[in-house]
């Protein structure tokens, strides 16, 4: 197994983003349903400014803004239904040839640092050669990884620890989350999150206590082998 870390310089449509605002750093996560963009910069009215111009700027990414969440001043969270492509993709360029993006994929002035993961040095190639055809490319790193090093690089699966989740359950704990539930100090209770949203408190609370519970469970193995291995 082979890990290559790249540097592209091109014309697809998150760079292009990445361009008009140069002042935030991009990172991307992709499951070919949506990408989910973080962004921040410690830029004085940057957030500002990359907030307002995304719904613009995702028609030209053929896709579609679904959701913004302002972390702070200079933090946001923005998810785009996307519609992704190997002619428009550096992602599904290197999905083609064999290799597996390890994500974020992150995103500075312009420039795409991607990493991947190849199969075998001929996939690396591959992988370098395609993505030449529409960037150019800069090979920041490489090197071999052994047979029981690809795990620990890869991401964990979503389905890992949301699958298990009711919608009610991903709703409440997405509420939570968002509206400050879990920061230090609080932001909000567990009545008012329920009042927002029009339910009893009790059964608000119960979908929530429920999806921590079955997230801590999945994490659990995660957290073990960690531990273990530590």
């Amino acid at each position: 197994m082979h890990q290559i870390s790249l540097k592209l310089d091109h014309e697809l449509p998150f760079s292009n983003v990445s361009k008009a605002f140069p002042q935030v750093n991009i990172s991307r996560w992709c499951n070919r349903e949506v990408d989910i963009l973080e962004a921040e910069s410690q830029r004085g009215g940057s957030i500002d400014r990359f907030e307002s111009g995304l719904k613009a700027a995702t028609k030209s990414l053929s896709a579609s803004l679904i959701h913004i969440h302002r972390y702070s001043e200079n933090a946001l969270e923005a998810v785009i239904k996307c519609k992704c492509a190997s002619g428009n993709s550096s992602i599904a360029i290197a999905e083609a040839s064999n290799c597996i993006p390890i994500m974020p994929v992150t995103y500075n002035a312009g420039l795409e640092h991607l990493r991947l993961l190849a199969f075998s040095e001929r996939d690396a190639r591959a992988a370098i050669e395609n993505l030449s055809a529409i960037s150019t490319v800069t090979v920041e790193g490489r090197g071999r990884l052994g047979r029981s090093s690809a795990r620990p690089a890869m991401t964990v699966s979503i389905d890992d620890f949301f699958s298990m989740l009711t919608a009610k359950q991903l709703m409440a704990l997405v509420e939570a989350v968002e509206r400050g539930f879990y920061d230090i100090p609080k932001k909000t209770t567990v009545e008012e999150m329920a009042a927002k949203l029009g339910v009893p408190r009790s059964t608000f609370e119960e979908h929530l206590r429920k999806a921590e519970v079955k997230i801590m469970r999945a994490v659990r193995p995660y957290a073990r082998i960690a531990y273990l291995s530590d």
